[in-house]
């Protein structure tokens, strides 16, 4: 029996009312994942896309602290899990991350500046793109919170920038789901696909990346 039988995330799930097939689509994607204790939250609307997610995010980390939540999954509605998710695979890297000091653990990103190999399937990094799936620990709440965001800044990349203690799984548990539209970003609407050849590229470098680590760790 596993032993993370009773371990359930709080998961904080941004959606607009108006996007239905965004909601019936992360709906489905938790449908008979009880270690998910799934709450939806009205995502905080502007018309710049980056400050409302950004708000949303603001909202979810003070219902955190309401909940006194230590930690606590921030999911997307475009959220897809991937053929790698497994429930033990992520709680036993959750543990391990936070014992080794992370603020944040992405299940999968669009994009980074560089990596460092912690474990085969954990790495370090230096800055990422990407919120659809993120694990967000208790001791970066007041950062958020604190955080001006500004009109230019990108929610990504501010969280990025928050701390210098960030990690991500590979093989990826979580991608973007394409729905030929972003609320968010702009540049996605103008480039289809644009969104899945982001999330293959780097799959591709942290491929080769885990190939090195695995050869020289077994020497």
């Amino acid at each position: 029996m596993s032993n993370h039988e009773d371990i359930i995330l709080p998961t904080y799930v941004i959606n607009l009312k108006s996007r239905n097939e965004r909601l019936h689509h992360i709906l489905r994607q938790f449908k008979a994942r009880p270690e998910f204790n799934v709450q939806l939250v009205e995502a905080c609307e502007h018309k710049i896309g980056a400050i409302g997610l950004w708000q949303s995010i603001v909202k979810i980390t003070e219902m955190a602290i309401i909940n006194d939540d230590d930690v606590i999954v921030i999911c997307e509605d475009d959220h897809e899990f991937t053929a790698h998710y497994c429930k033990d695979y992520l709680i036993q890297n959750i543990i391990e991350a936070h014992d080794q000091g992370a603020d944040i653990l992405s299940g999968g990103i669009g994009g980074y500046g560089q990596v460092v190999p912690l474990t085969k399937n954990r790495y370090w990094l230096n800055t990422f793109l990407s919120t659809q799936f993120i694990v967000v620990y208790k001791k970066i709440y007041k950062k958020i919170l604190n955080y001006k965001f500004k009109k230019t800044d990108v929610a990504d990349l501010v969280l990025a920038g928050l701390t210098s203690h960030k990690m991500v799984l590979y093989p990826f548990i979580s991608r973007q789901k394409d729905f030929g539209y972003s609320d968010i970003t702009p540049m996605h609407n103008e480039q289809p696909g644009l969104v899945q050849d982001m999330f293959k590229r780097t799959e591709e470098r942290l491929q080769r990346i885990q190939e090195a680590y695995l050869k020289y760790s077994n020497l």
